[in-house]
């Protein structure tokens, strides 16, 4: 079995949507049918965003597992295989390709806010658990996760808390600005 990757194309969307969709459903055990059916409403969104690279796990001309990076944020925003191939090493390829990329960038630590069926997956790739967390998906409905991160270069620890920092609480901080600033 050959699989191949590579970055995904626009016209693919709807291929990679259905993949996601079918692979919440069948294998989110730890999430209810309301939760899951939110989740895949929600991530269509997320997938439609242009502040992802996305890259594609390919067999014999079919799409069996997708991969992503949030560009501005060095975040995965998820890798998913096709229910029929799991456990065989493709996810763990498709994350590899994500990890190069963010390397290639610069990247220090990488980030990940990861279901609950998927955290065993990110601790066996050398991801450690910061927290649990969760997040309200169409506004409604709750999802447990699991925010994980992994450090892929050197760095020392005081460079690696600026870093965190400056990942996690700026966007905050310029948001409070902006409201300050704007009010005048």
């Amino acid at each position: 079995m050959t699989v191949h990757i590579r970055q995904s194309k626009p016209e693919e969307l709807d291929c990679i949507l259905q993949l996601q969709a079918d692979s919440l459903r069948i294998l989110s055990n730890d999430y209810n049918l309301s939760q899951i059916e939110s989740l895949i409403k929600s991530q269509k969104s997320a997938r439609l965003s242009s502040d992802e690279t996305t890259f594609v796990a390919e067999l014999n001309s079919r799409i069996i597992g997708f991969s992503c990076l949030i560009d501005a944020r060095n975040t995965i925003g998820g890798v998913y295989v096709h229910p029929d191939f799991i456990r065989r090493g493709i996810g763990t390829k498709l994350l590899n390709e994500i990890e190069e990329v963010a390397i290639e960038r610069k990247c220090q630590i990488i980030y990940v806010t990861s279901s609950l069926s998927s955290v065993d997956f990110y601790k066996a790739n050398g991801y450690q658990v910061v927290r649990s967390s969760g997040f309200l998906s169409d506004l409604t409905t709750w999802i447990e996760c699991v925010n994980l991160e992994k450090k892929l270069g050197d760095i020392p620890e005081l460079e690696g808390c600026f870093y965190w920092f400056i990942d996690n609480f700026l966007p905050f901080l310029k948001f409070g600005f902006e409201r300050i600033v704007n009010r005048e």
